[in-house]
């Protein structure tokens, strides 16, 4: 998914899906326009409050999510709901306190607002990681994840969604094995190549 840099003295646009660095990943936040003050908003989740728990899903103006940092924007060439619907569909949710960074994150909540379902590449990536190391500990990610993602959000069923990641599972397990029993350490390279190779091919689609 590309993104784009937003110029220093530019606004983002109605319903775009920001983002900027922190230090080990990257934070997300949709912009929803002005208040009556004239004051640029944005929703996103609230920084790490009580230890490890995120905060309450809230309104913050551009400038305290950015805190200085380049704030990027993430492009949907094919978005599904139209920038004003996306900023409804987040206002509907303010003062949610469902916080979760594997199944219900900051980047989750942008790309449900604009596709419909949740994702987030950053935890797309360290499944596939996993996955590269033991098909088992991703289906075990994945599995976890979708039972643990909030129930009113879910694009699929649980049973559904679970039976697709045991499809996946029984695929890449057995494309693993005959890796691995055919030439060793260069067929789990190859095997490595070809997880991270579909991992690119599937952000494309989005």
């Amino acid at each position: 998914m590309a993104s784009f840099l937003l110029e220093k003295h530019q606004l983002p646009c109605l319903g775009d899906h920001l983002w900027i660095h922190k230090k080990g990943y990257t934070h997300h936040a949709l912009y929803v326009g002005e208040d009556e003050q004239g004051e640029h908003l944005v929703a996103h989740y609230a920084g790490w409050v009580d230890g490890f728990r995120g905060g309450p899903l809230t309104l913050d103006s551009l400038d305290i999510f950015s805190a200085g940092k380049n704030i990027h924007v993430r492009l949907y060439p094919k978005r599904v709901f139209r920038p004003e619907d996306s900023v409804e569909r987040v206002l509907q949710r303010l003062g949610e306190d469902q916080y979760d960074v594997h199944t219900n994150n900051c980047e989750h909540l942008c790309h449900w607002a604009i596709m419909g379902d949740h994702r987030s590449k950053q935890v797309d990536w360290v499944n596939t990681v996993l996955g590269a190391i033991h098909p088992g500990l991703e289906a075990a990610s994945k599995g976890v994840g979708t039972l643990r993602q909030p129930k009113q959000y879910a694009s699929t069923g649980p049973k559904k969604a679970v039976s697709s990641i045991a499809k996946t599972l029984a695929i890449d397990w057995g494309l693993k094995s005959a890796a691995r029993w055919a030439v060793g350490p260069v067929g789990i390279a190859a095997y490595v190549g070809y997880r991270v190779s579909k991992q690119l091919l599937n952000q494309k689609k989005y």
